[in-house]
């Protein structure tokens, strides 16, 4: 997987930019708020359609602008993403090749493991967070997953829907029944795929650390649901299911979101992606794309040697301040840019 060609328009700092990549690792170099973390995010947003560092996507639209666009050519495939912010809406649309796609069909065309150091939140953060980082990583290689996850929110949407009808005298309980078998249907692919995946992650060996990320799946099935009927119907939404299921970030037995250092969660985040890397590699039959924002600032040296390492067996791009932690050897291998507000200074 190779990205050879990334333009924006509007995006972020940025009003124009067309860049070209070789097979060199890339290197953005730049002060603080320069724009390089805005270029590893705009590549990811090219591959997911998601940001994961705003709330709301019209922020990714250039201040006092009101239409924005990331392009980028992988092989033979186009990929674009336009983005329209006006003070009545907001919309986005996704295109391969010209063609315009729907987000579950689009995502899997160009894959990227991110590492950032907002990604922390992964194991200090919500359950939520820590759901998002497993349905990022598996929507981009399953499309079942992608599917059955998709389908899994819609029935959950429906069925909450009935629940408050239930709640409020306007259905019966029985009304639950086809969305509860849906829900449980969709529910197994999601759970088995989390399942599997963290499964395998725990199998790999790590040189920054034996971490264990252990599920805590929500079990879903019509005996379990049964015994929450009466709350469901209180709270009007559905009390289990992969929606509320989560991991566990361990080290030693200890639980790092409460045990941890903040040097041990940045590493097992680390871990986790670089390990999230080889298990896309293995299902895909080829490698993503690596995109690393201020990997080595906290990192030792033992452990800076063993991320280079990995940089170079696929296209890496990486974001740092400055170059010091970095081998002298690397660098001479490696393109290296300049960023300065918005702009790449050759």
């Amino acid at each position: 997987m190779f990205l050879k060609q990334l333009n924006l328009i509007n995006f972020r700092n940025y009003a124009q930019l067309e860049l070209n990549f070789d097979s060199r690792p890339t290197i953005f170099v730049g002060n603080n708020a320069a724009g390089k973390s805005n270029l590893l995010e705009a590549v990811y947003f090219l591959s997911t359609t998601k940001s994961g560092r705003v709330d709301e996507e019209a922020e990714l639209v250039k201040q006092g602008e009101s239409v924005a666009k990331i392009e980028g050519e992988i092989e033979e495939i186009k990929l674009e993403i336009s983005l329209q912010n006006t003070d009545e809406q907001f919309s986005k649309r996704v295109e391969v090749n010209g063609v315009l796609r729907r987000a579950v069909d689009y995502i899997g065309n160009m894959p990227v493991v991110l590492f950032s150091p907002s990604d922390i939140n992964m194991v200090t953060g919500s359950p939520s967070l820590r759901r998002w980082h497993l349905d990022m990583a598996l929507a981009q290689v399953d499309f079942q997953y992608k599917r059955s996850l998709t389908a899994y929110e819609q029935v959950l949407t429906n069925r909450n829907r009935v629940l408050k009808r239930i709640r409020e005298g306007k259905a019966k309980m029985d009304e639950l029944d086809y969305w509860t078998d849906e829900l449980i249907k969709y529910a197994k692919v999601v759970s088995d795929g989390r399942m599997a995946f963290l499964d395998s992650i725990n199998n790999f060996q790590s040189p920054l650390g034996k971490f264990v990320f252990e599920y805590k799946q929500s079990e879903l099935s019509v005996e379990r649901l049964a015994q929450y009927n009466g709350r469901e119907v209180v709270a009007a939404a559905t009390l289990i299911g992969p929606h509320r299921d989560d991991f566990v970030v361990q080290l030693d037995g200890r639980n790092l979101a409460h045990f941890g250092s903040r040097g041990e969660q940045r590493t097992a985040t680390l871990a986790f992606k670089l390990a999230q890397l080889e298990y896309m590699a293995l299902t895909l039959g080829k490698r993503p794309i690596l995109l690393l924002d201020d990997v080595f600032s906290e990192l030792d040296a033992l452990h800076r040697a063993h991320v280079v390492e990995v940089v170079s067996r696929q296209q890496t791009i990486i974001a740092t301040v400055e170059l010091e932690n970095l081998p002298k050897k690397f660098l001479n291998s490696a393109r290296i840019l300049k960023v300065e507000d918005g702009k790449i200074v050759l």
